[in-house]
């Protein structure tokens, strides 16, 4: 019997090992999942403040050639989601700590972090109207190359509003290689025409121009970058790619 007790004993402390060596997290929802990485894992969305590294295009890494890094991989991203309806007058609510602006990432503290965490990368989708767009000058997201430069899109509630209540939304370089239909040009007969737009996309802090507030934006939290644009027209939501302007 001594020697059945001490191999038992043996094999308690052995299942106690073995369960300690296997991590195992219990969700909210109490459903256990595995620390294991799991295939496919690199193509599930990250939220908050980081994104996912979208690589090189055009030669240019997706964190740039300069400036704020982290910054820089959340304007390069390109992966997708499923977009949820957010109104104007509650975006342009949401509010950020001060002493984050004009201050890289990487130097922010830990509460701050968290206190922007809690809209950045969120997946969003809003409607108004374009105020103005522009084609952006050489910056460092994408490598300060000439041919690669960011479409800004000033959105508005209504038609008749000012920029210094608009909502920034950026149309990157990586996205627009995708979609022949986002030229330019497209975004004036937008605006000249008063048509109701819907932009799709990442939600995302620039801290980088609080100059410009009720100026020329709004706010500092932007649709960047816009992963989908379609028109109102008759009645339905038509992809810019293939609306009739």
């Amino acid at each position: 019997m001594p020697n059945n007790h001490s191999r038992l004993f043996v094999l308690l402390i052995a299942l106690v090992l073995l369960l300690s060596a296997c991590s195992v997290n219990i969700s909210p929802g109490g459903s256990s999942t595995s620390s294991t990485a799991t295939p496919g894992a690199s193509n599930v969305q990250a939220h908050g403040n980081t994104a996912p590294d979208s690589g090189t295009f055009d030669g240019c890494p997706a964190r740039g050639d300069g400036g704020d890094t982290q910054l820089n991989l959340l304007k390069n991203r390109t992966d997708t989601a499923t977009w949820s309806p957010i109104s104007f007058s509650e975006m342009i609510s949401w509010t950020w700590p001060h002493s984050v602006e004009k201050r890289d990432m990487a130097s922010w503290s830990q509460s701050d972090a968290n206190a922007v965490a809690q809209h950045n990368g969120t997946p969003v989708s809003l409607t108004g109207y374009v105020a103005l767009a522009r084609r952006e000058g050489p910056e460092s997201p994408n490598c300060h190359l000439q041919v690669d430069r960011d479409f800004h899109i000033w959105i508005v509630d209504h038609s008749t509003t000012d920029r210094s209540h608009s909502i920034i939304t950026e149309a990157t370089p990586r996205v627009r290689a995708h979609h022949s239909g986002w030229a330019i040009d497209n975004f004036f007969k937008i605006s000249r025409n008063q048509l109701q737009v819907r932009m799709s996309g990442w939600s995302m802090l620039d801290q980088e121009h609080p100059e410009q507030l009720n100026q020329t934006r709004g706010t500092l939290w932007e649709i960047h970058p816009i992963m989908q644009i379609e028109v109102q027209q008759n009645g339905s939501w038509v992809p810019l790619d293939s609306a009739q302007l």
